[in-house]
């Protein structure tokens, strides 16, 4: 029974707001049973994207997005077993790695042992390394070279190598123009795609190296584990009202650039996880430490992911990707089964989210991230601005109750059905993607050189005279 002043301004003396986990109580009541309440042992994990982000700003968004979609499905089931508002939205915790370039937070343990005039150094070298304009412009221009290269016709549709072309255009003159006004941008925003798929020199290996380590330490965390699937002491544990927190279903969820860095950190657990349960010196209690990770992650979500497009550009992975085990995904984490009678099938665990007119996503197929099996690509809402599509995933009401739902279970939530669209509407889409697209570029195309011929005809007069 949920207390009336839930959904009633209640008295300034109750307290009856579950806004963070301390406040969960580890019990409910559903149809007269007391079962756990799923927002005790439930969490996401949630990776961010490229730019100068804060700590916990991705966090707060998908948090935001979730207390939304709770009312919404409040509204919408007025008649479920038991309400959703008496389940809060669950614990975040980010992987966060934005920043990178600060070499006291990315490598605190070594900054100790280092005398405070080698520190200066350092930070200098990092700072240099880490964000660098022109190192930045040099190589997205070297990445616009291989797009537009006959020899990609082969390995796309025609028509998508027929519309790089103008999008190179419009992307060299504004990367050219921002690298004049705006070096900062460059630097600090498309830098990190460029230093992580592509880093040069010890120092940016090594920089890259730790992004990764930090993230798959703070998933780790979550389950109260090291990289050597050794339980945490204490004190290094997650707290809620001082006591340490171990989770026991996780999903995963990574936007943008954070995709790709999730899948190299997710990549190095399923290869650290085989080869302790295969090692000879392994103890029992890292062998079931193997199986609580493999329990635990239960979903890994991309959203707005650019996978693909990096397998595309970097096809040996030798640089950007470390492709995971050959084995079927499903034998990665403890696998279950969906449907019922001859329609039963095993569970993907990896779902895409992604929208035509999100640049920089798209389905992910290439067998380099996927090996022969695609994972679940769903297509988001159609209405969405062309650009400002790679930051809608916050606020999809599908994505979040899809997220929730199968974070929770369709025992407390409903189960938004699977988003899966034929072949030919999926082609339609494509479609529709690069017809806008085109009309943008071209639009952008007019207006560039709308206001350089002018200044070009009034130049060359002055010569000529």
């Amino acid at each position: 029974m949920i207390p009336q002043s839930v959904y009633k301004r209640p008295p300034a003396y109750e307290n009856v707001y579950q806004w963070h986990l301390g406040m969960v109580p580890k019990t409910i009541q559903v149809n007269e049973k007391t079962v756990d309440n799923p927002a005790r042992n439930n969490a996401i994990f949630v990776v961010h994207g490229m730019g100068q982000q804060a700590w916990a700003e991705t966090a707060a968004l998908l948090r935001s997005g979730f207390e939304d979609v709770l009312e919404e499905i409040d509204d919408e089931n007025p008649d479920a077993p038991i309400h959703p508002l008496s389940i809060p939205a669950p614990f975040i915790q980010e992987g966060f790695w934005a920043n990178f370039d600060n070499l006291e937070k990315t490598f605190p343990e070594e900054v100790k042992h280092l005398e405070d005039s080698k520190i200066d150094f350092f930070v200098r070298m990092w700072k240099k390394r880490s964000i660098s304009p022109t190192r930045t412009l040099r190589w997205f221009f070297s990445q616009q070279l291989k797009l537009v290269n006959p020899s990609v016709i082969w390995r796309i549709h025609l028509v998508a190598w027929l519309l790089y072309i103008p999008l190179q255009i419009v992307s060299f003159c504004m990367l050219t123009s921002l690298w004049l006004t705006k070096r900062n941008i460059i630097g600090s925003v498309l830098g990190d795609v460029r230093l992580y798929v592509s880093p040069r020199g010890v120092i940016e290996r090594a920089i890259v190296q730790r992004i990764d380590k930090r993230v798959g330490s703070a998933f780790l965390r979550m389950i109260g584990l090291d990289w050597d699937f050794k339980r945490l002491k204490i004190k290094d544990r997650i707290k809620s009202n001082g006591k340490p927190v171990v989770f026991d279903r996780i999903i995963w969820v990574a936007h943008s650039l954070g995709s790709v860095v999730s899948y190299n950190v997710l990549s190095d657990l399923f290869h650290r996880a085989n080869d302790i349960e295969k090692s000879d010196t392994s103890t029992d209690e890292q062998r079931k430490a193997v199986q609580k990770f493999r329990d635990s992650l239960r979903r890994f979500i991309t959203i707005g992911s650019p996978l693909d497009k990096i397998a595309f550009l970097f096809q040996g992975g030798d640089n950007a990707l470390r492709p995971w085990p050959q084995e079927d995904r499903v034998d990665l984490v403890k696998a279950s089964y969906v449907g019922t009678g001859q329609k039963t099938r095993l569970r993907d665990f990896w779902i895409n989210f992604y929208h035509v007119f999100d640049p920089v996503s798209g389905a992910l197929q290439n067998p380099l991230i996927c090996g022969k099996n695609p994972p679940l690509n769903f297509h988001i809402g159609m209405f969405k601005i062309p650009g400002l599509a790679h930051v809608s995933y916050w606020t999809d009401r599908y994505t979040l109750k899809y997220i929730l739902s199968r974070l929770y279970g369709k025992e407390f939530l409903p189960v938004p059905a699977d988003q899966n669209l034929k072949p030919i509407t999926l082609t339609l889409l494509a479609l529709l993607g690069y017809t806008v697209w085109s009309a943008i570029i071209a639009a952008i195309l007019v207006l560039i050189f709308w206001g350089i011929w002018p200044a070009l005809v009034s130049l060359t007069g002055k010569i000529w005279n």
